[in-house]
């Protein structure tokens, strides 16, 4: 039984060192392979150096610590040095199954040269069949590419190779490149300064790719410039974010062109600053979406510039057509005036917004010269302060354009109320405004119905059109059914009573030094009415005067049949009134017939200031007025 068991035992000792041998032989073998096949890749390749450092041998293939290659080849020049480097055998074919480096290193100082003859071609990057002794698949942990121009390619690598070339197959969870581009010209426009670091993950083949864009990635412009050379816009650093998009491309490795390409998913924008004639240089973000390809740029979502004006913008750049963009706002309360006047260069100064609502939309073109536009500005319930008038209700359509000249439109734009110290309202005006773009304050006034309401009656602005560029210009405005008794309420003198209407026509000359009034002249309409004057109020003009004090007890309770005057305003504020007044007081002279010729001088901005400081417009011009008085004030006093 003993000698049994023994004899079993050795039987099985000698196969064990049979197949000892035999694995030795294999790995030998395939040493010897390898070995082989790396010496006919080192001379397909070019190769002129391969340094392999802590080799081992087993049964599940080759390891080694470190290798580095250097190829000889001036046209492809190139350098590769890893660790962990792992070979796998495939035992049934006896062929090599996976290749596992755990770090890669590949320095190509150049780009391959064209081929030799002059032809220009590039070297196809792919071979015409792929060698037998190829592994089925590479797998590298951490690989670092440094290219020509700066470039370097960083991340983790998974390449399935196949007999045909055709069928190449990479993937990667984490593959970053950074570099520069060279400057770009899409449709005239120039983009230059392109610098990027754009991290990626999805699949490549021979032909196509996928790949998702990750969080981190960046895409950094110096300038912008429209084709004009900047003219209509110029954009500075900016810097793309096109966090969580996806890159599809098509291409051909043979002549290394990209055939077809989209990017598409969200997409941020910031550019430090804006530079447009119409808008104050300001940084701007961006965040929306994006979709382009090798064609055009479509992006849509929603912009915000540092003075606080949200934008909703959509903009469609053909890189062979006209870049057009749809853009929409809207602004409500006290916070509109502040951000439109820190938005827009042309702003105009002293406008407050306290209330109410403003929304604009516009659609501009962006062709190689200059910038053209179609909007509309929609006013409703807006209220506030101009200067020193304050304005409420102000409602209506604004249509504009813009291309060489401005054009602003409105067929119907109401103000319930404008009180520079006496209100006027409601207001309504249809008409329209033209204007050079280098000279916007030198266009072409053209009124088709101006009306506002005043002290009962109405102001009426005589259609018709004048040209800012041709000062002076005269505009006639008419008067109808002005009260006199509304027109003594507003006066700030306790006393003044009256009754009757009038009408009248006074004639604005607007020249370069401001506004006056020459030849302008009211009327009282049949039959007439009152005037109550105070008597203290003209006690003085009576004193040793027989006829002024005729007039001043006349006055008294005065029934006028007729009333006309002459009205002259000149630059300096001063309203002259050569005042006629026919009629009778039954106190005086036993009701004869008197006839009054007086000369009046009003201060009218003093007066307006007295109005505004009395409260009589709203608190909030009281109190720019008192400020602006104690700094005069204070200036005089410093002087």
């Amino acid at each position: 039984m003993g000698a049994g068991k023994r004899t079993k035992a050795s039987r099985v000792g000698r196969w064990l060192a049979a197949a000892v041998v035999v694995l030795l032989l294999v790995v030998i073998g395939a040493g010897v392979y390898a070995r082989d096949a790396w010496q006919q890749l080192m001379a397909n390749q070019a190769i002129k150096k391969f340094d392999w450092q802590g080799m081992h041998l087993s049964l599940e293939g080759i390891r080694a610590d470190g290798f580095s290659l250097v190829s000889s080849d001036p046209a492809r020049p190139f350098a590769v040095s890893g660790s962990g480097f792992v070979l796998g055998w495939d035992w049934q074919t006896l062929s090599l199954a996976s290749v596992r480096v755990e770090q890669l290193e590949v320095d190509i100082p150049e780009w391959p040269e064209p081929a030799a003859g002059g032809s220009g071609a590039k070297p196809s990057l792919l071979p015409e069949q792929s060698p037998t002794w190829l592994p089925d698949t590479i797998s590298v942990s951490s690989l670092r590419v440094d290219l020509p121009d700066d470039t370097e390619i960083s991340g983790n690598l998974y390449v399935e190779l196949a007999p045909d070339p055709e069928q190449w197959r990479m993937e990667t969870t984490e593959l970053w490149i950074n570099g520069s581009l060279p400057d770009f010209e899409p449709g005239g426009w120039r983009i230059d300064g392109i610098k990027g670091r754009i991290g990626v993950a999805g699949t490549t083949g021979v032909e196509s790719a996928k790949l998702d864009i990750l969080a981190g990635s960046t895409l950094n412009m110096k300038g912008v410039v429209s084709p004009d050379g900047g003219e209509a816009v110029r954009l500075e650093q900016v810097k793309m974010r096109p966090i969580g998009s996806t890159l599809e491309a098509g291409y051909n490795l043979s002549d290394r062109s990209l055939k077809t390409m989209r990017l598409t998913g969200p997409l941020a924008l910031d550019v430090e600053t804006l530079q447009q004639a119409n808008l104050k240089p300001q940084s701007w973000n961006f965040e929306g979406q994006l979709d382009a390809d090798l064609n055009r740029v479509d992006i849509h979502g929603a912009t915000k510039g540092a003075a606080g004006l949200e934008v909703d913008l959509n903009v469609r750049w053909p890189f062979g057509g006209t870049p057009h963009m749809d853009v929409s706002s809207e602004l409500a309360g006290s916070q509109a005036s502040r951000i439109l006047a820190e938005t827009l260069e042309q702003w105009p100064a002293g406008i407050e917004i306290s209330d109410g609502s403003l929304s604009a939309r516009a659609s501009v073109r962006l062709p190689d010269a200059g910038l053209s536009l179609e909007g509309r500005i929609i006013a409703s319930g807006m209220s506030g302060i101009v200067g020193r008038m304050a304005w409420t209700g102000l409602s209506g359509t604004l249509e504009l354009s813009l291309d060489d000249n401005l054009v602003a439109r409105t067929s119907e734009l109401q103000l319930e109320r404008l009180n520079p110290g006496v209100p006027l309202g409601p207001v309504s005006i249809t008409g329209s405004y033209r204007a050079p773009l280098q000279v916007l304050t030198q266009g072409t006034v053209s009124v088709v119905r101006a009306r506002a309401g005043f002290l009962g009656g109405e102001v009426r602005v005589k259609p018709g059109e004048w040209s800012l560029a041709d000062l002076p210009v005269t505009v006639p405005v008419w008067l109808n059914g002005i009260q006199v008794d509304r027109l003594m309420t507003v006066y700030p003198a306790e006393g003044l009573t009256g009754s009757g209407t009038l009408q009248g026509e006074v004639p604005l000359v607007i020249s370069r030094q401001g506004v006056q009034v020459s030849g302008g002249n009211i009327r009282a309409l049949a039959p007439g009415g009152t005037l109550k004057l105070p008597a203290d109020r003209l006690q003085a003009l009576a004193r040793n005067n027989e006829t002024m004090d005729l007039v001043v007890r006349a006055l008294q309770n005065f029934n006028y049949s007729v009333l006309n005057s002459t009205i002259d305003y000149d630059q300096e504020g001063t309203l002259n009134l050569g005042l006629r007044l026919e009629g009778s007081n039954p106190q005086v002279r036993d009701g004869h017939p008197i006839v009054v010729n007086i000369n009046l001088q009003e201060d009218i901005p003093a007066l307006l200031t007295s109005l505004q400081l009395s409260g009589r417009v709203n608190e909030a011009v009281t109190e720019k007025v008192r400020k602006l008085m104690e700094k005069r004030e204070s200036g005089n006093g410093k002087n």
